[in-house]
């Protein structure tokens, strides 16, 4: 009887153990350089506008046609203007040599397409 409990002891912590690897593979931290920080900046400049029409699109999708134009239109220009801003931090400081380790996303997701819901780009 004892054995059993062990083995089957022995099996559960294998399992935990086994089923968090993936957990760890996922959240290895990615190098990045002043290419990837001027990258960034220049691409979240660009798409800053998409956060408007991604925001009233889902809020419509999720409530009715008028809160997806009254509130998605705000939340919208709100995560425009952060994602805006991001860019543009990102891009005025790529030249500075800060350490790698500082050179990660100010926002996430990174960019706007890595979101869920619908893709634009």
């Amino acid at each position: 009887m004892k054995k059993s409990r062990y083995f089957l002891a022995g099996a559960l912590l294998g399992f935990l153990v086994l089923s968090a690897l993936p957990v760890w593979a996922a959240t290895e931290a990615k190098s990045y350089t002043w290419k990837d920080k001027l990258k960034r900046g220049a691409l979240n400049i660009i798409s800053c506008p998409v956060e408007v029409a991604r925001n009233i699109h889902t809020t419509t999708e999720e409530k009715n046609l008028l809160v997806g134009w009254t509130v998605g239109l705000l939340k919208g220009l709100g995560e425009g203007v952060d994602r805006l801003a991001v860019g543009v931090i990102d891009v005025v400081t790529f030249p500075f040599d800060f350490p790698d380790s500082n050179k990660g996303p100010l926002i996430d997701p990174e960019f706007v397409w890595e979101k869920p819901g619908p893709k634009y780009i």
